[in-house]
């Protein structure tokens, strides 16, 4: 490998050497309690003979039940492509995996094979070179922790300091779904668990409707004791998933849900309308109301959707995972009897009230509880904010660790565990449909990582038309990944389109508990 790539691949590109010379640290990071392969590895490879030898990295990502893919590269957020990506099944408490080294990216064509074990990953190759030369040799890697050179970075004076760490006071939500049921404020967390829940709806007459709802994740439901809808599903809340036509009788009507969930998130969402829409003559029936007939308080105040439920759950089966739950018979289905009901009220009253979690001095997403954006508005500023992505093996794309940064609640940085991904505009650092960052400077999932931002908001003449775009510079874990780069208007998902106008910073609630901490602001003249 004598004059390949693979010889001081950590000096090679900028975002290596930042990362690889300056914050590389013993591996002490809460992700390896979750996950001892998951993270990144860093060593030195070296030819048999010993007359040439370099610096290697590894990317381990995590695909849940024992799944792993391994991406072999000459050094951390280099823009070069991996000398190889491998699959890997643990088995034994050790991962092995092989393959081919491609030939377009790595200096030799040849094979690699290796294994992680016991905290130590140590691999072979063999190969030919481009002149036909053999060369064949080991590499040794060992876990290492990447960190954001501003990680921690104390607000200057005259900051605008956003979030403590203490509570929401400069913040307000906006964007959630009036009605959704947060099952697990109501009956706790259960992994691979079942709920069921029972509401009264009084019908002033005998009429046809459409029962909307949406869960997470899937469900089954009985109108009047007759099953009348099943949907086994993995899948997050979202307002109207299910549609299913159904008759109303004349006064009460017993609606009940049975909702699984495989973990994380877990919510429903119901409500009954007509040809025309909100159906102006059903009440809920619950004891928070005098009548016998219910009231229509609530659902005129929430869109029609119903507020007023019972609980029972969760239930489990050892080793049953939702998809197998979702067939078996509990007892608020199957005999009725013995079941603890739980009354819970959807109404939200307190309408902006924040609904996120503090956690260890850090904000956390609520899934399904709106998104939050900050009471001032601000023209050009500075931005620091720390983020911390949710260690999800399991979830794909967009469903792994979603949120967003909304500079002026219209210009959007993504947030997603993009760790070892290719660094695309709908990933990690990109702005979508705008530009991806120039290199992708994602770190592991469960580790802490910075933005730090400087935006200078659009120009306007005196008669209201722009006379110059919005401009970004975005430098995530110590990295430029946007250099002074125009956006051309709002992106998706911005709360308007007033561009000539101050706005706030806007946090997204995608679903996932993605966490926010260290928030503060300059605001330039």
């Amino acid at each position: 490998m004598r004059s390949s790539r693979l010889v001081g691949g950590c000096t090679r590109n900028l975002a290596a050497v930042v990362l690889c010379v300056a914050v590389l640290v013993p591996a002490v990071v809460r992700a390896a309690e979750v996950d001892p392969f998951m993270g990144d590895w860093q060593g030195q490879w070296e030819v048999t003979d010993g007359y040439d030898s370099g610096s290697m990295a590894a990317y381990v990502i995590a695909l849940g039940d024992g799944q792993y893919q391994v991406k072999l590269a000459e050094g951390f957020g280099v823009t070069t492509a991996p000398y190889a990506v491998l699959e890997a099944q643990a088995k034994d408490g050790k991962l092995e995996f092989s393959g081919k080294l491609d030939p377009d990216s790595s200096p030799i064509e040849g094979t690699v094979t290796a294994t992680i074990e016991k905290g130590k990953f140590t691999g072979r190759f063999q190969g030919q070179t481009g002149g036909g030369e053999s060369v064949k040799g080991t590499f040794s890697l060992e876990k290492t922790v990447r960190q954001s050179p501003t990680l921690g970075a104390k607000p200057p004076a005259g900051a605008s300091v956003l979030f403590d760490g203490t509570n929401f006071d400069k913040w307000t939500r906006f964007g959630f779904s009036r009605g959704v049921i947060n099952i697990i404020d109501a009956i706790g967390n259960a992994q691979d668990a079942v709920a069921y829940l029972r509401a009264g709806i009084w019908s002033a007459q005998a009429q046809k409707a459409t029962l909307q709802l949406g869960t997470d994740d899937g469900v089954k439901v009985w109108l009047n004791g007759k099953q009348i809808h099943a949907n086994n599903a993995a899948r997050g809340v979202a307002v109207d998933q299910d549609k299913v036509e159904v008759s109303l009788q004349q006064g009460v009507n017993t609606l009940l849900l049975k909702v699984t969930n495989g973990g994380g998130d877990w919510g429903a969402i119901a409500r009954f309308v007509g040809e025309g829409g909100l159906l102006g003559n059903l009440n809920e029936i619950s004891p928070q109301f005098a009548s016998d007939t219910g009231s229509d308080e609530y659902l005129l105040q929430n869109s029609g959707f119903i507020t007023q439920w019972q609980v029972a759950g969760p239930y489990q089966e050892a080793g049953k995972g939702p998809e197998a739950l979702f067939d078996i018979a509990f007892a608020p289905e199957s005999s009725g009897s013995d079941v603890k009901w739980k009354w819970i009220n959807a109404h939200d009253p307190s309408g902006d009230k924040v609904k996120w979690s503090l956690v260890d001095g850090a904000m956390e997403v609520k899934g399904g509880t709106g998104n939050i954006v900050t009471q001032g508005k601000f023209k050009d500023f500075k931005l620091h904010i720390e983020f911390r992505t949710p260690f999800m093996p399991a979830a794909r794309g967009q469903g792994r660790g979603n949120s967003g940064v909304y500079l002026q609640g219209r210009y959007e940085i993504q947030v997603l565990d993009s760790y070892g991904l290719e660094g695309r505009d709908n990933e990690c650092g990109g702005i979508y449909q705008v530009g991806a960052p120039m290199v992708n400077m994602a770190l592991p999932p469960l580790q802490w990582q910075t933005y730090d931002i400087t935006f200078r908001a659009p120009r306007f003449d005196a008669g209201g038309s722009k006379t110059e775009d919005a401009v970004v510079t975005v430098v995530h874990n110590g990295v430029t990944i946007h250099d002074r780069r125009k956006l051309p208007g709002p992106t998706g998902g911005a709360m308007d389109g007033n561009e000539s106008e101050p706005g706030g910073i806007y946090l997204q609630d995608h679903g996932n508990p993605v966490q926010f901490r260290n928030i503060w602001l300059v605001e330039q003249k």
